[in-house]
């Protein structure tokens, strides 16, 4: 990956790590976390809120193993991992584990590329293709779970799978977190955003 150290301190990286404390804060109440950077904590909120509000459907797809109907690995990979990410915490934990196949390809192939396409793939199936172009608080949204879901399954360095989340973001909104006035004014309630 093009220059970590850049994501690692960026305002996106800092952002989903205080989304991911926020997210296993709630999941063990009596653990106490540090939420590191404050001023992302009322950004994380609504992230949360937003992703809390979404309605997830999943088409019940049962994969054993990989699927060989024309597609190839990759797609399928993906098209399960959608499916598995829509499931959340220990579920999602377990199903992968449970798939040898999918777990050895993810431990030994999870790449940057693989990580976008999983996103973009996740995001089409929550936020109707025709409202992405004005639901891009949701697809900001979906991404930080999308990472910190992944994060979760504990298959790469904590960092790896946070920075390729850092760089999906930069990747794909920055132009827009920019052009709306940065993180805390670009999830402020007064924006005009269509929900």
């Amino acid at each position: 990956m093009e220059d970590d150290s850049f994501l690692t301190h960026s305002d996106a990286y800092r952002l989903l790590e205080v989304y991911d404390q926020q997210k296993q804060k709630s999941k063990v109440r009596h653990v106490c976390y540090t939420l590191g950077d404050e001023r992302f904590r009322d950004v994380a909120d609504k992230l949360s809120q937003i992703v809390e509000s979404g309605f997830i459907v999943g088409d019940g797809l049962q994969h054993d193993g990989l699927q060989h109907d024309g597609q190839s690995d990759s797609e399928d990979i993906v098209d399960m991992l959608v499916e598995l990410l829509k499931k959340s915490g220990d579920e999602l934990n377990e199903k992968i584990k449970l798939n040898h196949a999918l777990l050895g390809y993810l431990q030994d192939s999870f790449t940057y590329s693989m990580f976008e396409k999983l996103t973009t793939t996740f995001i089409k199936s929550v936020v109707p293709e025709h409202q992405q172009s004005v639901r891009n608080r949701e697809q900001i949204a979906w991404t930080f779970e999308v990472t910190s879901r992944l994060k979760a399954l504990d298959l790469h360095p904590m960092n790896r799978v946070m920075g390729f989340g850092a760089k999906y973001v930069k990747d794909h909104f920055t132009p827009w977190v920019q052009g709306h006035g940065g993180w805390e004014q670009a999830f402020d309630d007064d924006e005009d955003e269509v929900h």
